[in-house]
């Protein structure tokens, strides 16, 4: 098994999509017609990884698609989850890309791992870590 996408709700779709294409390199692509807003952000693979649709303000579109009992005003998602982790393999480069966006970084090690993180902080507390092995450091 293995993670197919994630789907973020944001108060800004076109901000939050902003804030994942520069910071990570992501790209927007093909996204069906499912009757409500949203973007769907691919990696470099081009697999959509990342979806984006509204938190506030939703359609009794999106209120079915999400499974919701009736519609609200606020997108009802998991509050559980404390960040999203990416894997990559050019560091120097992922490094220019934030310093080059003005995107505040926070770096760390893994103990007893051969693991360097790199985390950071996008729109509506999205935390982000981008994890790199310790060769790539070089």
């Amino acid at each position: 098994m293995q993670l197919n996408h994630a789907l973020l709700l944001a108060t800004n779709i076109q901000h939050m999509a902003q804030f994942l294409e520069s910071s990570l390199g992501l790209k927007k692509g093909p996204r069906p017609a499912f009757g409500f807003d949203g973007v769907w952000l691919y990696d470099d693979l081009d697999t959509p990884c990342i979806h984006i649709a509204a938190k506030f303000g939703i359609n009794e579109s999106q209120s079915d698609y999400l499974s919701q009992a009736s519609v609200s005003t606020e997108a009802v998602g998991l509050s559980t989850v404390d960040h999203l982790a990416f894997f990559a393999t050019d560091y120097q480069e992922v490094k220019a890309r934030l310093k080059a966006t003005s995107i505040p970084f926070v770096e760390r090690e893994v103990p007893a791992a051969n693991e360097h993180q790199v985390f950071i902080q996008g729109p509506d507390g999205l935390k982000i870590e981008i994890l790199f092995t310790r060769s790539e450091l070089i």
